[in-house]
C-alpha cells in the first residue's frame, strides 16, 4: 500500500519571512538538506511578481508543493467582501496550478460579531462550493480545515469549535470540496481529534501534522505534545490515505526541533504503513 508523503509547512518562519529576515528562496534552498521533497507554501509568501522565480527555484531544487495555505474570510457579513475573498482565492488557485499543487487550504472565515451563526455556516459553505467549481477543472481541490486562527488574523476562526466545523462540513459533504485535517487543533478546545477525523476521513485530501498540549496554542515538537498520532495515522491508512502529511512546524526550537519532528513523523508513518 502506498504511504503518505511528508511536506514541510514552516509556521515558525512565517513572521521572519514576512518581515524580511529571511526570503522564501533562502528557506527553499535549505529544504533539501533536511531530506524533505515537498513544501507547503503560505499564501502571504506569494505574489504575481515572485511567482516565476519561485517556480524556477522549486524546479531546480526538485521540490513539490503539497498545498497553498490560504485563509479567506467567507463569513464576513458584507457580501461584497465575501465576493472579493472568492476572487482572491481564485488567484491562489491559479498559482497553485502554476506551481503543480493540487490543493489550496480554505478556511470558513473569522468570528464576526453580530453575524447569525446559521448565516455564517451558509456563507462559508456557499463560497467554498463556488471556489471548487472554479478550482477543480484546473486540478486543484479546495480543502476546508478544522482551523483555529490564521497568523495574520486578529480573530479566531468562526468554525474553530468542532460543532461549527461539522455544521459546515455537512453542507460540503456531498460537494467536491475536500478536507485539510489538522491533528492538533482539536486539542485547543479539549476535543478528540480521532473522533473528529472519523467523521470526515473519507473527504481528507491533505493533513497538517502539528502537536501541542491541551489548551495551548504553542506547537511542540511532534511527539512531545498530546496528539494521538498512532490512532490518527491508523485511521488514515484504513481509508487508503496516501496524500501529503505536512509538518506544521511551529515549535520553538528551530531547525533542531524540526529535525526531531521529521524523524518522529517518519517513524510513525513507517510503524503504521510499514518501512520500505
Amino acid at each position: 500500500m502506498a504511504k503518505p508523503k511528508i511536506a514541510w509547512a514552516p509556521v515558525r518562519l512565517i513572521q521572519p519571512i514576512l518581515h524580511g529576515q529571511l526570503t522564501v528562496l533562502e528557506w527553499l534552498r535549505q529544504v533539501p538538506a533536511f531530506g524533505v521533497s515537498a513544501v507547503e507554501l503560505y499564501y502571504a509568501f506569494l505574489s504575481q511578481e515572485n511567482l516565476p522565480q519561485l517556480k524556477a527555484e522549486l524546479r531546480a531544487l526538485e521540490l513539490a508543493v503539497s498545498q497553498i495555505t490560504c485563509a479567506p474570510d467567507f463569513t464576513h457579513p458584507d457580501p461584497a467582501v465575501r465576493a472579493a475573498q472568492l476572487e482572491m482565492m481564485k488567484r491562489y488557485v491559479d498559482w497553485a496550478a502554476e506551481l503543480g499543487a493540487d490543493a489550496v487550504r480554505t478556511t470558513a472565515g473569522t468570528a464576526h460579531e453580530g453575524v447569525n451563526p446559521t448565516d455564517a455556516v451558509h456563507y462559508a459553505a456557499e463560497n467554498m462550493v463556488k471556489l471548487a467549481e472554479y478550482a477543480i477543472p484546473q486540478g486543484v481541490y479546495p480543502c476546508y480545515e478544522n482551523h483555529y486562527k490564521d497568523r495574520l488574523w486578529t480573530r479566531e476562526d468562526f468554525s474553530f469549535l468542532p460543532e461549527r466545523f461539522l455544521a459546515i462540513f455537512e453542507l460540503l459533504e456531498p460537494t467536491p470540496v475536500r478536507i485539510n485535517f489538522d491533528f492538533a487543533n482539536p486539542l485547543m478546545v479539549d476535543a478528540d481529534p480521532v473522533a473528529l477525523l472519523q467523521r470526515v476521513v473519507h473527504k481528507v485530501h491533505h493533513v497538517h501534522a502539528g502537536d501541542r498540549l491541551p489548551g495551548q496554542y504553542q506547537h511542540t515538537v511532534l511527539g512531545e505534545g498530546a496528539v494521538p498520532f498512532v490512532p490518527l495515522l491508523q485511521l488514515l491508512k484504513a481509508h487508503g490515505y496516501a496524500g501529503y502529511i505536512s509538518i506544521e512546524d511551529g515549535q520553538p526550537y528551530g531547525d533542531e526541533g524540526f529535525r526531531k519532528s521529521l524523524a518522529f513523523l517518519k517513524s510513525q508513518v513507517d510503524a503504521v504503513w510499514g518501512a520500505e
